[in-house]
Parts: structure tokens; sequence; C-alpha cells
């Protein structure tokens, strides 16, 4: 069983017009409006590959985060909060390719609501679960807050993953989780380390791993991923691919990553199982994420290597 922890979900929007033009009506398409969130496309991902699933966190006024799950068949455990859920756009420049973000922060959450979604996730504890604690803290809720929420879970003999950036995840790695999942530059953020030195970043890996944190996915964009732990070292590349879309990579890395733990599978195979499920996700459009199918058809083109 693999639970996805989503407190600071979102609308994602994603729409297009020519060209952004300053000072001026900006007159958009939008060519899709989907609950999104970090937990949600994790809990999506694990659903697709055919694992058991439920989702847990906050929902908003109109319990949008209940209606949209139920429409995909997600199991959910809500608690609401009195705010509206947040909006992320994604606009794109048709004529130029690039895109902007703009991101609104979240509904404000109170100690309160921190211990009743702790709770909710203690009380389907199972032993030998996977817990995915992801994507931003909202308004309100503490730096600490995956610190607390992984050490208690693993308290319980279930294992936490992690993956967030700043103080959020320097936070966590006291609590040694059983999985991180920082990209580069949040991993070099965390420890100091040149992002240009390979050796210094897989020294920093093997370092927090002696200091109890079980294995550490390090993502590199288009140069691939590691997969670190106290006994083994793994490399893959990057599938050669058409990225349609970045959004959601991340995530389906970890959804696969805790799928394949899931089913045994020894550290080698799991991180090209990931990195085929993540590289699936970008080829599709928009926050679209990966299909069985597709991960399939990109695992022939991925090796993996110790490092």
């Amino acid at each position: 069983m693999i639970y996805a922890l989503s407190m600071n979900s979102c609308w994602d929007k994603t729409a297009s017009l020519p060209r952004f033009q300053p000072d001026a009506p900006n007159r958009i398409q939008v060519e899709r409006l989907d609950v999104g969130g970090k937990g949600v496309n994790v809990a999506r991902v694990v659903r697709e590959l055919g694992e058991e699933t439920e989702l847990v966190g906050f929902d908003f006024i109109g319990e949008p985060m209940k209606a949209a799950m139920a429409r995909e068949n997600v199991p959910c455990r809500l608690f609401p909060l009195n705010g509206e859920m947040r909006v992320n756009l994604k606009l794109r420049e048709t004529e130029t390719g690039r895109t902007l973000e703009i991101n609104e922060r979240g509904a404000r959450v109170s100690e309160d609501d921190l211990k009743a979604v702790l709770y909710g996730l203690l009380d389907a504890a199972k032993a030998g679960a996977w817990y995915a604690l992801s994507g931003s803290l909202p308004p309100g809720a503490p730096p600490d807050t995956y610190r607390r929420f992984c050490a208690a879970i693993q308290a319980w003999g279930c294992a936490a993953a992690v993956d967030c950036d700043g103080e959020a995840l320097k936070e966590a790695v006291q609590a040694r989780p059983a999985l991180i999942k920082p990209n580069i530059q949040e991993f070099c953020d965390l420890t100091g380390t040149d992002p240009e030195n390979k050796e210094a970043v897989l020294d920093a890996c093997r370092k927090l791993c002696a200091q109890g944190v079980g294995r550490v996915c390090l993502t590199w964009g288009g140069q691939g991923a590691w997969l670190i732990s106290a006994k083994n070292a793994w490399a893959c590349n990057a599938a050669q691919i058409e990225v349609r879309g970045t959004q959601g990579g991340g995530d389906t890395m970890l959804a696969a990553l805790l799928v394949a733990f899931s089913r045994g599978m020894p550290d080698a195979e799991a991180l090209r199982f990931a990195s085929a499920a993540a590289a699936a996700t970008v080829t599709r459009p928009g926050t679209l994420l990966c299909q069985r199918a597709d991960l399939k058809s990109l695992l022939p083109s991925l090796t993996v290597q110790a490092l």
C-alpha cells in the first residue's frame, strides 16, 4: 500500500496565447483545468501502475478534491479547510514556446489542521506501507512539518519518502526517511555541493545514507538519475525522447520508485523502472501523466550501471 500526502493541492490551469503583452489585455485559450499537486500526481501514477493507493490531505470550499478523486477512482481521506483551493497557471506562448508559471499561495492551516492530517495518516498506517510526503507546505505549516510526520510514520513501522526542498528538506532529513528524492539543484542547496563536481555529489549522497537516510534518488534532468544507498550506487541514463511537458516528471519518478520497492524490485531495476515512468510522463503534454504502455515501450532504451 502506498499513501500519498497532499496538503497544498491546486487547480492546474494550462493555457496558451500567441505572445504575452505587458500592460495590455491578454486573452488566453484554456487547454486544461485539473486538480493537481505533487501528492495528487503520486496517487494517480501509483494507481495507473496497478498498485493500491490512498490520498490523504486537505479539501477546500466546495470539496473540489473529493469530486475530482471520485471521478478518477482514487481513494482519499480528506480533512476540510475553510479556504479556496489555489490556482497554478501555466501560460504557454505559442510563438516562442516559452512558458510562464504563476502559482498562488494556498489556504492557511493551523496546528490543529496539521494534527488532523497526521492522525489520518497514522490511522491508516499498515506495517510495511510506504508514505509519500511531497510538495510545498501550505501557509501556516512550519518547516519541520515533514520531519514530524516522517518520524511519526516510521515509528509505526512504515517507510516515509520525502520530496520537497529548502528548509522543509533540511528538517526532514533529520528524521532519517527511507527515501529522499531531490533534483540536483535541491540536493546541492541542501548539502552545499557543486553540481559540476559529480564525485563530491556522490560523496554527499553516501554521507546522508551513512547518517541514516535509507536511499537518495537524485534526478539530473536530461542527464538521467541516480539511486544511492549505504550498500550500492546506481546511475540510469536519460531516455532519448521528445519532451512535451516537464510537469509531473519528478512526481512520477517518486511514485514509480515506491511501486517498484513495494514489488520487491532490486534498486537497480527500481531505478530503471522509475526512469522509464518519468520519461513516459514528460512525453505527454501539459499536466498529463504516464501510461503503463508508454513505460513499457521506453524500458529497453534505459540501462543502469554502478557508480
